[in-house]
C-alpha cells in the first residue's frame, strides 16, 4: 500500500510538473521524449485535431499506442484513417503491347479513369479517333509524368472537457532508440569506467526534444501493434497521463554547455536517466551523450573452469575480470583498456549498485593447467526408498511400495597442476562442475589446500608465484 500511494503521489506530482513547464515554456511547441532500448514513447502538446501524419512519419508509430490526455480530460472515441489522393484523371502514359526487346518500349498517351481499377482511357488519335477506348492495365506497364502522392494517416480524437486546457499527445515509434557505451581503462592501481549514451534516429524526420529521459531495464514493449482492447487503452491513458520527469533535470539552463545525463533515479525495477537540457537528432544519425563516471573496482584474475571428466584434461585460464560499481550500470557494450591498449570487449548487463560483473575476454597462455583424476575406491550397493500409494486416502488407508536401486559410489582424487610463466604472481580462481551425472557430489575433508564445495561445484583460490609450478590435491565422493 505504501508504494502504490508513493507511486501514485508522485504520478500526480509529475503530471502537474508536465502541464506547468509546457504553459511556462510555450505549449504550442513542447516535446518531450522517453527513450527506451527498443523504442521511445513521445509527448508534444496539440494544438488542434485531427492530428496528421505523413507515410514516413506512420511507418515508426505504433498505432495503438495514439492518445491524447490533459486536466479534465475523458476520451471517448478515437479514429485513425488513411488519406489518399487518388490520380483518376491525371495524364499518363501506357506501355503499347507492340512494345520488345527488339522494337524498343513504345508508349501510348492515355487517361488514368480509376487507379484502384487501374482503369485507363486511350487518347492517342491514332488508336482510339472515333470513340472512346477504356480497358484495365497492370500496375507495371502504367507510366505517370506526375509523381504519386504519398498517403496521409489522420487521427481523430472526441472528448469530454469542462474547462480549456491544454492537450497532450502520447505516442511510441520505434525509429528511436538508445544503447549504453562503456569506456573501461584499467592501469596498475586504478581503473577508470566511463559511460556515454548512444541515441540513434533512424528514421526520416529529424527530431528535437525539450525534454528527454532514458530509460533502462527489462521492460516487455512490443515494437508492433496490439489488438485493440478497450479496457487496455484505458490503462494505457492512465499510465501516459502522469509521464513523468526528473525534478533534479535544469532544463532552464542558458550555458552553451552541451546536454548531459543526469543520475538515475530507481522506479519500479527500471532506471531512469533525465537529459538536463534540449536536444536534436538528425535524420539517420547517433547522437552521444556524456552519462556518468562511476566509482569502481575491478579484480584481474586467471579464471580455470571445466567439467569433471576421469580423463586427463589440460588447458589454459581465462584472462577474468570482476567488475563493481558504486552506482546502477545499465547495459551496453565494453571496451577494454589495460595501459592504454585495447585487450578486448564484453557487454556489461544491468548491473545493480554494489552487485559484481564478472567475466573473461579470451585465454591468458602464460597460466596452464592439467588435472589428472585417479579412482580410489568404488563399491556398489542396494538403496532403499519407500513409495506412498495413492497419497489422497485417509491417513489409516495408506499403502506403502519400496523400492530397490542399484548405486555406485566413488572415491576420486583429483591432482591439479597449474604453472605460471609470467614475471609476476597471479591470482588463480579454480571451478569445478558438470557433476550432472551423479546423484551426490560430497567433497571429502582436505587439509592442505582450501578447496570448497557449494552445491555441485567445487572451488579455489590461489596465487601462483611467478615461473613457478604448484600442485593441489583434493578428494571426491561422488554417487551415481
Amino acid at each position: 500500500m505504501y508504494h502504490f500511494l508513493l507511486l501514485f503521489t508522485m504520478k500526480i506530482i509529475s503530471v502537474c510538473f508536465v502541464l506547468c513547464w509546457a504553459l511556462f515554456t510555450n505549449a504550442n511547441n513542447f516535446s518531450a521524449i522517453r527513450i527506451y532500448s527498443n523504442l521511445a514513447e513521445v509527448v508534444r502538446t496539440v494544438d488542434k485535431l485531427p492530428l496528421e501524419f505523413t507515410n514516413e512519419e506512420w511507418r515508426d508509430i505504433r498505432s495503438d499506442s495514439l492518445w491524447i490526455f490533459g486536466e479534465n480530460v475523458t476520451v471517448t472515441s478515437q479514429t485513425i484513417s488513411e488519406k489518399r489522393k487518388l490520380m483518376d484523371g491525371a495524364k499518363i502514359y501506357i506501355r503499347s503491347p507492340l512494345s520488345s526487346e527488339k522494337n524498343g518500349i513504345q508508349l501510348i498517351k492515355a487517361v488514368l479513369v480509376d487507379e484502384k481499377r487501374d482503369l485507363v482511357k486511350v487518347e492517342d488519335p491514332s488508336i482510339a479517333a472515333s470513340e472512346p477506348l477504356y480497358f484495365t492495365v497492370r500496375k507495371e506497364d502504367i507510366y505517370r509524368i506526375d509523381e504519386p502522392l504519398e498517403p496521409k494517416f489522420t487521427v481523430n480524437f472526441t472528448y469530454t472537457n469542462p474547462e480549456k486546457t491544454q492537450l497532450f499527445l502520447s505516442y511510441l515509434q520505434s525509429n528511436i532508440v538508445w544503447r549504453t557505451q562503456y569506456r573501461l581503462a584499467l592501469y596498475d592501481d586504478f581503473s577508470d569506467l566511463s559511460a556515454m549514451a548512444s541515441i540513434s534516429n533512424n528514421g526520416e524526420s529529424p527530431i528535437s526534444v525539450d525534454q528527454g529521459e532514458l530509460i533502462s531495464g527489462d521492460i516487455n514493449l512490443e515494437i508492433s501493434n496490439l489488438r485493440f482492447n478497450p479496457s487496455l487503452r484505458k490503462t494505457r491513458l492512465s499510465e501516459v497521463k502522469f509521464f513523468a520527469f526528473s525534478a533534479q533535470a535544469d532544463f532552464a539552463a542558458a550555458d552553451d554547455a552541451p546536454p548531459s545525463v543526469g543520475p538515475s533515479q530507481e522506479l519500479a525495477g527500471l532506471y531512469v536517466f533525465p537529459i538536463n537540457k534540449p536536444f536534436s537528432v538528425d535524420v539517420k544519425s547517433t547522437y552521444i551523450l556524456s552519462m556518468f563516471h562511476p566509482k569502481t573496482t575491478v579484480d584481474r584474475y586467471g579464471f580455470i573452469s571445466k567439467s569433471f571428466s576421469t580423463q586427463l584434461t589440460q588447458g589454459k585460464a581465462q584472462r577474468a575480470y570482476r567488475l563493481r560499481s558504486d552506482r546502477f550500470l545499465s547495459e551496453g557494450s565494453c571496451m577494454i583498456r589495460e595501459h592504454d591498449r585495447i585487450v578486448g570487449q564484453t557487454t556489461i548487463p544491468n548491473l545493480a549498485a554494489k552487485d559484481k560483473f564478472e567475466f573473461a575476454i579470451g585465454e591468458d597462455v602464460d597460466i596452464v593447467y592439467k588435472e589428472n583424476v585417479k579412482l580410489i575406491s568404488s563399491k556398489q550397493f542396494n538403496e532403499t526408498n519407500s513409495i506412498v500409494i495413492n497419497p489422497n486416502v485417509q491417513q489409516d488407508s495408506l499403502r506403502t511400495s519400496v523400492e530397490i536401486t542399484l548405486r555406485t559410489g566413488f572415491v576420486y582424487e583429483i591432482h591439479l597442476e597449474i604453472e605460471n610463466f609470467k614475471n609476476r604472481p597471479v591470482k588463480v580462481e579454480y571451478e569445478q562442475n558438470g557433476f550432472s551425472a551423479y546423484q551426490r557430489v560430497k567433497m571429502l575433508q582436505t587439509n592442505k589446500h582450501h578447496f570448497i564445495q557449494e552445491s555441485s561445484t567445487i572451488k579455489c583460490n590461489m596465487t601462483i608465484p611467478s615461473q613457478k609450478k604448484q600442485s593441489f590435491i583434493y578428494s571426491l565422493e561422488l554417487l551415481k
